[in-house]
């Protein structure tokens, strides 16, 4: 009898140490799948984020061109309006980590030159004398387009590139 008790322990030993087993590869099993969700929802975050940088750098290129629309229409208060929210919609954007950093300092350089802008429609707007935006400005404006419109390019092959159209 003694030695059923004997074999019933150690069978019962085997069972212990396969159940054991099998629950450590269970949790490694449920690790492995935790892990590879965070992987793929960090790529999805990512692909979203690229792709808003990418809607808001191509919006941000339309304002200037609305800006030089309303200084030509003589609507100074939207034009100042409009230089305003371009001002915000770049600050939004000048530290995100998709953009190179020569990128960064130009948005921060048009950041600037878009404050001067405003500043000069508003002397525009209090003297009548002066009627239109100065050639500096209008010149301001077009190299933020052209800035702009490199950084959309380059955003948009980069998703491109990776499949995330």
């Amino acid at each position: 009898m003694e030695e059923y008790g004997n074999i019933a322990s150690i069978a019962g030993l085997f069972v212990s140490i396969a159940g054991f087993i099998f629950t450590l590869y269970q949790v490694w099993k449920t690790r492995r799948a935790a892990e590879k969700a965070q992987e793929i929802a960090r790529e999805v975050l990512n692909r979203a984020g690229h792709q808003l940088l990418t809607a808001q750098i191509n919006t941000a290129v339309t304002m200037p061109k609305e800006i030089g629309n309303f200084c030509s229409s003589k609507q100074w208060d939207m034009a100042i309006d409009r230089c305003k929210q371009l001002q915000m919609l770049l600050a939004n954007q000048v530290e995100d980590s998709r953009l190179k950093d020569s990128e960064r300092l130009q948005i921060k350089t048009h950041i600037d030159d878009l404050s001067l802008i405003v500043r000069k429609l508003d002397e525009i707007k209090r003297q009548e004398g002066m009627l239109e935006l100065p050639q500096k400005e209008m010149e301001s404006l077009d190299k933020i387009v052209i800035s702009l419109s490199r950084i959309d390019g380059r955003l948009r092959n980069k998703m491109l590139e990776a499949g995330h159209v």
